[in-house]
């Protein structure tokens, strides 16, 4: 029975990071991640927060150190960016079909997972009591990550395990990480470039696990168990965004079960080593860490060739 097996989902609930609480103003919230930083970082990302088609140029100036306002200027007309918050000018005068904040497009992506996981229970539902596996097929088809599926040209499932889950432990743990992490990436990055990382990340993640079960594992060790294995789950994405906040706040202070206060850096060093061994172990695991290791790799690759010099160039 096809969900007898062990699918890859995402990472388990053996660790757990937890966001520092968000202060209650968008500029406090602003000075709060700050103090995180260095003094040059501190000036290289002080605009990066106010950021948007009705933001006040004043305060994006009033951010800069003096003698560097032109530089923010120049920050300014240079990328015209959908940064900001909903707090404040920035989309209080925006046209109708800009309304929607940062913040809502994190609570859509969780809505979505919802509506996916509905449909994942009616079909295995409908299985259990009617014997009709017929949703169940379509679901991996169409829901599912692994190499079958790309070999027939089915190129959408790069895209929509990110939005798949089986399991509601699964989707409890990922939307968790995704509320307390992607709501200060998306006011970070504006709608579009969160969209499109949370969607880049997911299709690097399922890449490279789809290749690296349906793949290199049968090609290397022999080991065919995984190529007809589906992996679901928003995990590639979420391991990518939690990658992308500790980049760019290395310094912030996340709990390990949630109790333990770790470094955000070194939290992360610590998953992406777990997944590494997982993957290069020949321990079977329902965890899929190609994917995980996928998604670290498009949000390393985000910040390096594209924040980093963005950051460096405003210093």
């Amino acid at each position: 029975m096809l969900l007898s097996r062990s699918l890859a989902l995402g990472r388990s609930g053996v660790f757990a990071m937890r966001a520092a609480p968000r202060p209650h103003s968008a500029f406090s919230g602003v000075r709060a991640q700050m103090l995180e930083l260095s003094r040059t970082q501190r000036r290289s990302l002080s605009t990066l927060f106010l950021r948007g088609p009705g933001a006040k140029q004043q305060q994006t100036l009033r951010l800069w150190p003096r003698g560097q306002q032109a530089r923010g200027a120049r920050w300014e007309q240079h990328t015209k960016a959908d940064y900001g918050s909903r707090r404040g000018n920035t989309y209080r005068n925006a046209p109708q079909r800009e309304q929607m904040t940062p913040e809502s497009l994190v609570y859509l992506i969780i809505a979505i997972n919802g509506v996916v996981f509905i449909l994942w229970q009616t079909a295995v539902s409908r299985k259990e009591s009617l014997g009709d596996a017929s949703l169940v097929t379509t679901m991996v088809k169409h829901f599912s990550a692994m190499w079958p599926n790309l070999a027939e040209g089915r190129l959408w499932t790069l895209v929509t395990p990110a939005f798949s889950h089986v399991e509601s432990m699964h989707l409890l743990l990922n939307m968790f990480m995704l509320y307390s992490f992607g709501t200060d990436i998306a006011r970070l990055l504006g709608k579009r470039r969160f969209l499109l990382f949370y969607l880049g990340a997911a299709c690097c993640g399922n890449l490279i696990s789809a290749v690296t079960r349906g793949v290199v594992l049968p090609r290397t060790r022999g080991d065919y168990s995984g190529v007809m294995q589906p992996a679901v789950g928003a995990s590639t994405s979420v391991v990518g965004i939690t990658t992308l906040f500790a980049c760019l706040y290395p310094t912030a202070r996340l709990y390990l079960f949630m109790v333990v206060p770790v470094p955000a850096w070194l939290a992360t060093v610590g998953f992406i080593g777990w997944d590494l061994w997982r993957v290069m172990g020949s321990t079977q695991s329902r965890v899929d860490g190609a994917g995980h290791l996928g998604g670290a790799a498009a949000a390393l690759g985000y910040y390096w060739f594209r924040l980093r010099p963005l950051i460096r160039r405003m210093r």
